[in-house]
């Protein structure tokens, strides 16, 4: 798990930009606590502060942080739209280490998402707050996803295995014995193998993906907390419930009215 993934700084700014053809000659500094993504969503980019190298396209994720630039110039021909979020955090505060680059690999998801968040931000009118916790722990999510995809060729080949079968199978009620069956290990070499390359045991890495997928359905969808539990391998709503307070420090009900809260608290 990602040092510091816990911690969501304000959300000040959540929108849209679409440069001109060879790109935007303003590029933006980002000022002291800020810290600033920009997802790729169409068009071509090269790397902030650059104008030839390697191009960067759709699912492309830039972060920059305080005395850095945003991303501006497109090849010769081409522009980039993308979706632009600005943070801003205490002086004090421990962040992720997030890389100035990663890549959202599922740009059909990415699309979706970016739009929900647009809609929520803009539309909608939620509370800040509650978009930066959905955005934020999506992106953490998403540099997990991209981290391991990197990392491939040096984890273990069995390793591989039970992460594949997790990410395809999370949502069923799967437990260790069928994550090692899968991977062909015994449960305790499976825990080992995780906790040398992963730093959580597997336990964990199933229950992140469970809770960050019924949390995102849980302020998205009018389901029942009983229904979201069942989708997301709890074949117990109890289970459910006590996993999700333990993983976002309330309770699943509390949660989903608190986005509610925040719509109604929002609209005139």
């Amino acid at each position: 798990m990602i040092e510091g993934s816990g911690i969501c700084p304000r959300l000040v700014q959540l929108s849209s930009y679409t440069s001109p053809i060879g790109g935007s000659n303003w590029p933006a500094l980002i000022g002291v606590n800020k810290i600033c993504f920009e997802i790729i969503r169409e068009g071509a980019v090269y790397a902030p502060e650059a104008t030839a190298g390697p191009v960067y396209g759709a699912g492309s994720v830039f972060c920059h942080r305080a005395g850095e630039h945003t991303v501006s110039r497109s090849p010769e021909g081409s522009y980039y739209s993308c979706l632009v979020a600005y943070f801003e955090y205490a002086s004090d505060a421990s962040l992720p280490e997030w890389p100035s680059y990663f890549q959202w690999d599922d740009r059909h998801v990415m699309h979706r998402f970016a739009d929900e968040m647009l809609y929520a931000m803009h539309s909608a009118a939620l509370g800040a707050q509650v978009i930066a916790n959905l955005l934020w722990a999506r992106l953490l999510f998403q540099l997990e996803l991209y981290r391991q995809i990197v990392d491939r060729e040096v984890l273990h080949p069995n390793l591989h295995q039970a992460i594949d079968y997790i990410n395809l199978h999370f949502a069923e009620p799967i437990g260790l014995d069928d994550i090692a069956k899968a991977a062909d290990l015994s449960v305790s070499h499976l825990h080992m193998l995780f906790r040398q390359h992963m730093k959580e045991t597997p336990r964990q890495f199933l229950i992140q993906k469970r809770m960050r997928a019924a949390g995102h359905a849980l302020v998205t969808s009018n389901d029942s907390i009983k229904l979201i539990a069942s989708q997301y391998g709890y074949a117990n709503t109890e289970n459910f419930c006590r996993a999700f307070r333990k993983f976002f420090g309330r309770a699943a009900s509390e949660y989903r009215r608190a986005y509610i809260g925040a719509a109604s608290r929002s609209k005139p």
